[in-house]
């Protein structure tokens, strides 16, 4: 007398699997290793029939879960055409073109009084501060820079093998 084989499916995975006929009524799915209860058995014959039994049920559940999938993108697919289609609705709208860096800049000081001391003010500030780049910084002669021999030094040596060759 052959073996008894059974058709069970896994609570976790889904997977059809074959499943030898014991006393006991649990069993260990081969996928996911989880250790579950016999819950209903699917088919039971020859090893032989119980292989192509399994085959064609996982076949099934595979093929049902890409008509799911598929939905699921269709419905998917079609929410963000619908968000695209409200999106260039409102941007059909016109709006009122502002700059977006005055809601950054504060707004400019309007002298409600004039005065003739603002613009001698101005010219004086006009006079200190260049716009000209290429010249130097400093306006004042270099001989009033100090020079590197009164600059004080703290490891400055006068008795060194190296001096004589400065």
């Amino acid at each position: 007398m052959s073996q008894q084989i059974r058709v069970v499916q896994c609570i976790q995975c889904k997977m059809y699997q074959v499943d030898f006929v014991k006393k006991a009524n649990t069993w260990q799915c081969k996928i996911c290793r989880e250790n579950q209860n016999l819950l209903k058995e699917f088919f039971r014959g020859s090893a032989a029939e119980c292989r192509v039994k399994v085959q064609h049920l996982n076949l099934e559940r595979g093929m049902q879960e890409d008509k799911l999938n598929a939905l699921f993108l269709t419905a998917k697919q079609q929410l963000e055409a619908e968000k695209d289609c409200l999106d260039n609705e409102e941007n059909t709208t016109p709006q009122k073109n502002a700059n977006k860096w005055a809601n950054y800049v504060d707004k400019p000081l309007v002298p409600t009084q004039k005065s003739t001391a603002e613009p001698r003010i101005t010219e004086e500030l006009s006079g200190e501060i260049s716009m000209d780049f290429k010249k130097t910084r400093r306006t004042e002669p270099r001989s009033f820079k100090r020079s590197a021999e009164n600059m004080p030094s703290a490891n400055k040596k006068s008795c060194s093998k190296w001096s004589d060759f400065l």
